[in-house]
């Protein structure tokens, strides 16, 4: 019986060893395959001035590629630095801390980041900073302590936006009505809570001037992005299960847009319920053509790539930068969106 017991125990260790040893393997192989897709860095900088990444949370991708073009055109054509696209080439679905551990391991010169703040991602954060690697935020403003620079819009000015392109489609059938925001609970960033409270105290303001005689009822609704089946599923039950359908349906992401116009096919509710939307892609310009979605606002990715390029170049070559560089907007409706659509 001791015999067999001490061939258990030694079977046992055994195997926790093979599985702590394919673990280690597997670790070897994430950072290897990570570190070939960081394209070699230092002959980068033999080439360039500089070697910056950009790591995005895996949202919205048509706008990162538009925000990774500007980037890695500025920085081709007048910073000349390399620009990449840490992770976009990989067919794993690696997260953000992945991707700066990676930009960290390899001694980029700069990074632009999305994704939020934690205490994991400031954790890396802060060892990039320590290690002389400037960080630039875009989209989401975050880790406000440990970023160089904000790139984005201004978010108490995208409410006033929002609220007057949703004023004239209640201006158009004058009745009570419910308005909804959709707020993304995965991003950590104050700047959607900003768009929604400025959106409120103007639309307040409008009904005030107006002398409004109809209830309007403005309400944000939280929905996880990151999760399409949760999110689909709170749209529905804002559409259906609801006894009080929203009239108007304002969404602050592509994706969610996106989500929200199918979920309006789908249910029978076009025109029913009006969307308001965020950034354009074929789908969303499609959408507005057949007046499913009333108008989109865009965000200049390509001026806003170009941007975060300039902010880490110019706080590379003198140490100092503004922290906040403001980006263009501007609305596509049923009026122009023939311009935007591809022949």
């Amino acid at each position: 019986m001791l015999k067999k017991s001490g061939k258990r125990k030694t079977a046992v260790i055994l195997a926790v060893l093979m599985l702590t040893g394919l673990g280690i393997y597997g670790m070897v192989l994430f950072f290897e395959r990570m570190q070939a897709e960081a394209s070699d860095s230092p002959k980068k900088k033999e080439i360039y001035d500089a070697y910056y990444v950009l790591i995005e949370d895996g949202h919205d991708s048509t706008l990162w590629n538009s925000i990774y073009e500007g980037a890695r055109k500025e920085g081709e054509e007048n910073c000349n630095a390399y620009v990449e696209y840490l992770g976009k080439n990989l067919t794993a679905d690696y997260t953000v801390q992945d991707k700066l551990r990676i930009a960290i391991d390899s001694g980029v010169d700069g990074i632009i980041l999305n994704g939020g703040s934690s205490e994991e991602t400031d954790r890396l954060l802060s060892e990039a900073v320590g290690k002389g690697i400037p960080v630039v935020t875009a989209l989401d403003d975050s880790a406000y302590n440990l970023r160089k620079c904000f790139v984005g819009v201004n978010n108490y000015i995208l409410g006033q936006e929002y609220s007057q392109l949703c004023w004239e489609l209640l201006s158009e059938n004058p009745r009570d009505s419910r308005v909804v925001v959709l707020i993304d609970s995965s991003t950590t960033g104050t700047g959607k809570n900003t768009m929604f409270w400025s959106m409120r105290e103007t639309m307040d303001e409008k009904i005030q001037e107006a002398g409004w005689e109809y209830d309007i009822q403005v309400q944000a609704v939280s929905i996880d992005s990151s999760n399409a089946f949760v999110t689909e599923e709170t749209i529905r039950k804002l559409l259906v299960t609801e006894e009080d359908h929203p009239d108007i349906l304002i969404c602050l992401s592509e994706t969610d847009t996106r989500r929200a116009y199918e979920a309006v096919v789908d249910y029978i509710k076009v025109g029913e319920v009006r969307i308001l939307g965020y950034y354009k892609s074929d789908a969303i310009l499609d959408a507005i053509q057949k007046k499913i979605i009333s108008s989109t606002v865009v965000v200049d990715g390509e001026q806003l790539g170009s941007f975060c390029v300039q902010a880490l170049t110019e706080y590379r070559e003198t140490g100092y930068v503004n922290g906040y560089f403001p980006i263009d907007t501007y609305v596509i409706d049923e009026n122009n969106v023939g311009q935007y659509l591809i022949p």
